[in-house]
């Protein structure tokens, strides 16, 4: 994919982001899913081409854990908390799989998935979710990661 259609696909993301954030904040809950959904499909599509992206500073990490925290928060205004926590394990284990991955930049992996564990921690306390739960995906991320 030739580095303009990537830069179309980043703009296309955030106009879909924007509008659903404007969306979100009208209380247009389901509306603001279906943008936020289309945004996280072309963040998709951005982290199959990470290595063009990174190389014209597409920041993909930030765009993908951007657009799964947003469904997760809308699933949370819609009291679907559990699918809301399933996307916020999705960009934990997402950032993972980079670290493992790739050749990208380790400290900002490592930065990003401190902020999604912190993340996922305040969203499963407000939500009442399973501490079981939590704490599993909390030791598996620090097995694979042999974080102390």
């Amino acid at each position: 994919m030739s580095n303009t259609c990537l830069q179309h696909i980043e703009e296309a993301w955030k106009l879909k982001t924007n509008a659903s954030n404007k969306l979100f904040s009208a209380g247009k809950y389901k509306a603001s899913l279906l943008g936020y959904e289309e945004a996280l499909c072309r963040a998709e599509v951005l982290n199959q081409h990470l290595k063009k992206a990174m190389i014209i500073g597409i920041p993909f990490i930030q765009i993908f854990a951007i657009s799964c925290n947003n469904i997760a928060f809308t699933y949370e205004k819609m009291g679907l908390s559990q699918k809301g926590e399933k996307m916020l394990q999705r960009v934990v284990y997402f950032l993972v799989f980079q670290h493992e991955k790739t050749e990208h930049n380790s400290r900002e992996i490592q930065s990003e998935l401190k902020r999604a564990m912190l993340n996922y921690n305040e969203f499963a306390n407000r939500n009442t979710l399973d501490v079981d739960n939590v704490k599993l995906v909390f030791k598996d991320i620090q097995k694979q990661l042999k974080i102390a």
